[in-house]
C-alpha cells in the first residue's frame, strides 16, 4: 500500500448532526439520512465553518478570511457558496443558515455534539526475531497485494490529480491547487460520478504518479491529470482522461482563458472542464461491453448513445433506459432520459402524439424527483415537461433550479436558452446558448446551442447571420429533423428559395422526421404575441418551401 494511502487512513473524521443531516469532516461529506448531497469543496468548508460556530453571529469578512484565506474574492462568491448550502439543505426559507442584515450569518439548527471517529489503536512495541518479523511482513505485503489487486473499480469513479503548475509563479501554484479543489467538487455535485475527494488526491502532490498504480490502490476507474502554465496575459490550462486500467487516454483537452480576476477565470475553467468531463466519462463507460448488464449500465448505455445524438435520443437509446426500468423501476438516470426524450417531442413539434408523450414524460419526471429530489438532472427534465404543459415560468424556474444543484450542468442552458426562444426573448436566448457553447465546445449538444442561436437570430430579423452559425449547426448534426427546418427558414427569408426547397425535400425523407405537415409542426407553448407573429413568419417560410399546410 503506497505511502499516499497511509496518510488518507490516519486522517481523523469528526461529525456533527442536525435533523436529517451530518457532516463527515474528514470525509468532506454532507449526507441526509444516509444518502450523499454533493457540495463544492468551498461550499463544504464555509458549512463546516458556520456549524462549529453554531449560535455564533459570523461577519462576511470573517467566512471570506477562513474559507478564502490568501485569496482575493469578491462578496460574489460567498453569496452563491451561501446559496448552494441553502440548496443542499432545503433551507430555503433561512431557518438554518440565517443572514443578519449588513452583519453576517447565523447557523441557527438544534446541533447534535460532535462525534470523533474512534482512534487508531497505538502499535505495541516487541522484540520479534529478524526472521520471524520478515516472514510476517512478506505475508501481510502478499496479502495486501491479492487485497488490492481483487478489489475491483467502482462504476463511473474518478479521481482529479493535482494539477501541476509549469513554472515558477508562486500564485500560479496556488491556482492549480485550487482548480484541482474545485473541479473535484464540481463533479462530485453531478449525479454521474463518484468523485475521491481533494484531500486524498492531494497526496500525490509532487511524486511522479503512475496511473494504473493509483487505480489499484485507490480503487477508481478514471484519472484526470492537468496543468496551468502562464504565456502573458494569459493562462494555458491542459487536461487529459486516463483508463486506469490501461493507462489509455480517453480524451485530452487544451485552451487559453485570459488572466483577470481570479475568481472568474477559476469558474470558467472548473466549469468548462466539469462538464467535458462528465460527458466523456460517461460515454467511455457507456461504451464498455458488459455480459448480463445491469440496471445502471443499460441506463449508461442510454445516456452515452442519446447524447451521441445531441439529446436527440434514437430508439435504440430509449430501449436501453425501458430495460434499465424493467430490472429497477425506480433507475434514476434511465427515468431522467425518458422524460427528456419524451418531452423534447413535444418541444421540438417532432411528435404525432403530443399530448401521450407529454404524459410519459410528467410521469417519469415526477418519479426521478421523488427518488431523487435533488438531482440535477431531474430538473432539467421537468423543466421540458413544465414547458410543454405550457408553464414557461414555472419551467423557468426548474431550469434555475438544475443549475444551482450543479453549475456546469449544459442540459440546464439549453433549457433556458429554449424558455426564453419560446418567450421570444431572443437576446437572453442568445445570453444562454453563449454560456453552453462555451460549456461545450466539443460536446455532441453543441449543435442545439447553434441551434438555438440561429432561432434567437431569425427572431431579430437577422436572417443573414442566423444562416451562418444554421449552417454550422447542421455541420455539427446533418440529420437533425429540427435543425434542417430552422436552415429552411434562414434560406427562405435570405432569398435562396431552390436550396430551401431542396433541404425541405431533405427533411421530408428523413426517417426521424414526424411532423411532416406545419399543423404538425406548430408548437406554441405561451400565447404572447411576439411569439405567435414570429410562428406565423415561421410558418410562411416553411409553407414557401413547400411543407404541406395539413
Amino acid at each position: 500500500m503506497t505511502d499516499a494511502l497511509l496518510k488518507v487512513q490516519e486522517m481523523a473524521s469528526e461529525q456533527f448532526r442536525f435533523g436529517e443531516f451530518t457532516i463527515d469532516t474528514g470525509r468532506a461529506t454532507l449526507t441526509r439520512s444516509g444518502a450523499a448531497v454533493a457540495l463544492r469543496p468551498k461550499s463544504f468548508a464555509l458549512l463546516e465553518y458556520l456549524v462549529r460556530h453554531a449560535g455564533i453571529l459570523v461577519s462576511k469578512d470573517e467566512l471570506l478570511g477562513a474559507v478564502w484565506a490568501g485569496v482575493a474574492v469578491t462578496d460574489d462568491s460567498l453569496t452563491r457558496c451561501i446559496s448552494e448550502v441553502r440548496a443542499a439543505l432545503s433551507d430555503s426559507n433561512q431557518q438554518i443558515i440565517k443572514t443578519v442584515a449588513r452583519r453576517g450569518y447565523l447557523f441557527d439548527a438544534p446541533l447534535d455534539q460532535p462525534h470523533a471517529a474512534p482512534p487508531r489503536a497505538r502499535k505495541r512495541k516487541y522484540v520479534v526475531p529478524a526472521l520471524a518479523a520478515l516472514v510476517v511482513a512478506v505475508a501481510a505485503l502478499a496479502i495486501s497485494a491479492v487485497f488490492v489487486v481483487q478489489r475491483p473499480p467502482e462504476r463511473l469513479s474518478l479521481i482529479v490529480l493535482p494539477f501541476a503548475s509549469l513554472g515558477p509563479d508562486e500564485g500560479q501554484s496556488a491556482l492549480a491547487d485550487a482548480i484541482t479543489d474545485e473541479l473535484t467538487g464540481a463533479l462530485a455535485r453531478g449525479r454521474s460520478l463518484h468523485v475521491i475527494a481533494t484531500g486524498t488526491a492531494l497526496t500525490f502532490k509532487g511524486t511522479p504518479v503512475d496511473a494504473r498504480r493509483v487505480g489499484t490502490d485507490i480503487g477508481v476507474r478514471y484519472a484526470v491529470e492537468g496543468s496551468v502554465q502562464r504565456i502573458g496575459d494569459r493562462l494555458r490550462i491542459g487536461a487529459r482522461l486516463v483508463d486506469t486500467a490501461t493507462s489509455a487516454n480517453l480524451w485530452a483537452e487544451q485552451f487559453d482563458v485570459d488572466r483577470g480576476d481570479r475568481a472568474k477565470v477559476q469558474d470558467e475553467i472548473v466549469l468548462r472542464l466539469a462538464n467535458v468531463l462528465d460527458v466523456e466519462v460517461v460515454r467511455a463507460d457507456g461504451q464498455r461491453e458488459i455480459v448480463n448488464p445491469q440496471a445502471e449500465d443499460l441506463a449508461l448505455q442510454c445516456v452515452a448513445s442519446g447524447r451521441s445524438q445531441a439529446g436527440e435520443l434514437r430508439e435504440r437509446s430509449l430501449a436501453y433506459c425501458e430495460q434499465a426500468l424493467k430490472q429497477d423501476p425506480r433507475n434514476v438516470r434511465a427515468l431522467v432520459q425518458l422524460a427528456a426524450a419524451h418531452a423534447g417531442r413535444v418541444s421540438r413539434g417532432q411528435t404525432l402524439e403530443p399530448a401521450a408523450d407529454l404524459a410519459a414524460a410528467a410521469q417519469y419526471a415526477a418519479l426521478a424527483l421523488d427518488v431523487a429530489p435533488s438531482d440535477s438532472d431531474a430538473h432539467c427534465a421537468q423543466a421540458s415537461v413544465l414547458e410543454g404543459q405550457r408553464h414557461l415560468r414555472a419551467a423557468i424556474a426548474e431550469a434555475q433550479r438544475c443549475l444551482e444543484l450543479n453549475p456546469s450542468n449544459a442540459n440546464a442552458y439549453r433549457e433556458l436558452a429554449i424558455q426564453h426562444f419560446f418567450l421570444a426573448e431572443p437576446a437572453r436566448t442568445l445570453e444562454y446558448a453563449k454560456r453552453g457553447m462555451l460549456l461545450s465546445p466539443r460536446d455532441p449538444r453543441l449543435s442545439v446551442f447553434l441551434l438555438f442561436k440561429g432561432w434567437a437570430l431569425l427572431q431579430q430579423n437577422s436572417a443573414d447571420e442566423a444562416l451562418i452559425w444554421l449552417r454550422r449547426a447542421q455541420a455539427a448534426q446533418a440529420d437533425s429533423p429540427n435543425i434542417l427546418l430552422a436552415l429552411i427558414v434562414a434560406l427562405q427569408q435570405t432569398g435562396r428559395d431552390e436550396e430551401a426547397r431542396s433541404t425541405m425535400a431533405n427533411y421530408l425523407g428523413l426517417t426521424r422526421t414526424r411532423a411532416r405537415t406545419i399543423e404538425q409542426f406548430d408548437h406554441r407553448p405561451d400565447a404572447n404575441l411576439a411569439f405567435a407573429s414570429f410562428a406565423e413568419r415561421t410558418n410562411t417560410s416553411l409553407r414557401n418551401a413547400g411543407m404541406p399546410e395539413r
